[in-house]
């Protein structure tokens, strides 16, 4: 085996030009293959990032209009939700098992002469797992706020650190009064801004939004936890139901489809995945497309080997060489070749998904009106990019055994009087 290995070796040093034309077609490959994993894993992590706001079995509520009168009632007439219809949803109890209000308006928020505008939710306490909120410092809202009417906020971080002066110890704002446009409210918690938010978000009692609005604190929006609905059939059919129900509730045509919108994340959630799986199958489809025009590169430049050495295995067959030791010198020259080559494109492919994670994947992208992750964690691990590698190696051993055996089943007298 050492001799074996020794010629090879021999043999690569000779021909530099054809060995590195070779290497440069396999580590190509797999450069493609690992950063096109890499890159496709970011968009996937970004889109589920996008989704894991809140969990997934909620419908989120909004009021509409009517399309057409009906009973008295005018087209373009407003829908004005409140709390009779938090209550009227949670009746629908074989499949809603709580619903919870939340009144939401803007206004800015200052701290002396630091001051932004943010989106003002007044929420039910119990919303913040329902929507998942990060707490990272202080407490959430909870039920002596709303039994109190209090004036205490919660706000994200990036509020707190601009309201502070960029100091990035945003926990310096516990406790603090700021203001939401004349009225002081205390601080009271601090959560993890959204990286997809429309801007800053901050959280009030319920109970005090009331309060606070002067067009008589009708609700924004309606949110709701539900079970037993588990597929996409079983939520359009329940949908279309509660619409029917809140449209007949607010005396417009049960047929009115515009009175009410429903956001139903369970349904988002599983189109999410299914794209998903979509997306994983085409970047396999188009790595396998790529994996095969490297297989294609690897098994044309060992015929041309085949075809430069064809008179030196002339020699060798006529010497006594076996058509096994033939086809095993070159079957394993490829295997050298690839081998080698491949782990080096390894290196690289991940040396590039650890570039582009660091350039794309760390910073959300400003589009203006918010800011957004269009890849997040590129990138593969280890395992899979030396599964990649394997399989391409495997592909070039196979690529490589053609030629092998073309050149393992030359004729010595035929070989001898091919042209050097």
């Amino acid at each position: 085996m050492k001799d074996l290995f020794t010629e090879i070796w021999s043999t690569l040093r000779q021909n530099k030009l054809r060995t590195t034309l070779t290497g440069l077609a396999v580590s190509w490959g797999i450069i493609i293959i690992i950063v096109l994993l890499g890159t496709g894993n970011g968009l996937m992590n970004a889109l589920m990032n996008n989704s894991s706001d809140s969990i997934q079995n909620i419908m989120v509520v909004y009021p509409g209009s009517t399309s057409k009168a009906y009973n008295g009632m005018k087209e373009d007439t407003m829908i004005r939700f409140n709390d009779r219809d938090i209550a009227f949803s949670e009746q629908f109890s074989e499949k809603i098992d709580r619903a919870y209000g939340s009144l939401d308006f803007s206004d800015t928020l200052s701290l002396g002469r630091e001051a932004l505008f943010s989106s003002i939710m007044g929420v039910d306490p119990q919303l913040k797992n329902v929507w998942n909120l990060n707490l990272v410092s202080g407490r959430f809202i909870n039920r002596s706020d709303l039994k109190d009417k209090s004036k205490h906020i919660v706000i994200d971080d990036n509020a707190a650190t601009q309201l502070l002066g960029d100091d990035k110890e945003y926990s310096k704002i516990l406790g603090r009064h700021i203001n939401v446009g004349n009225i002081p409210f205390k601080v009271v918690g601090i959560v993890e801004a959204e990286e997809q938010s429309w801007g800053h978000n901050s959280y009030i009692p319920y109970s005090t939004a009331r309060l606070m609005r002067s067009d008589g604190a009708w609700l924004s929006r309606i949110t709701m936890e539900f079970h037993g609905l588990e597929t996409k059939e079983a939520n359009e059919k329940f949908e279309k139901s509660y619409k029917r129900a809140m449209s007949t509730f607010h005396g417009a045509d049960p047929e009115d489809t515009r009175t009410t919108f429903v956001s139903n994340y369970y349904i988002n959630n599983q189109q999410l995945s299914k794209a998903i799986r979509i997306m994983r199958l085409a970047l396999w489809i188009l790595g396998f497309l790529t994996l095969l025009s490297g297989i294609v590169g690897v098994s044309n430049i060992m015929l041309i080997t085949v075809k430069e050495r064809i008179h030196e295995f002339g020699i060798r067959k006529a010497l006594g060489a076996t058509p096994w030791s033939i086809l095993k010198l070159i079957v394993v020259e490829s295997i050298v070749i690839t081998a080698f080559f491949g782990y080096i494109g390894m290196v690289i492919g991940m040396g590039a998904d650890f570039f582009l994670d660091k350039t794309l994947g760390s910073h959300p992208m400003d589009i203006g009106i918010m800011q957004m992750y269009i890849f997040k964690n590129i990138g593969v691990g280890f395992d899979v990019a030396l599964e990649a590698t394997a399989l391409l190696i495997v592909a070039g051993t196979v690529a490589g055994i053609i030629p092998a055996w073309k050149g393992a089943k030359v004729r010595p007298i035929e070989a001898l009087r091919a042209d050097k």
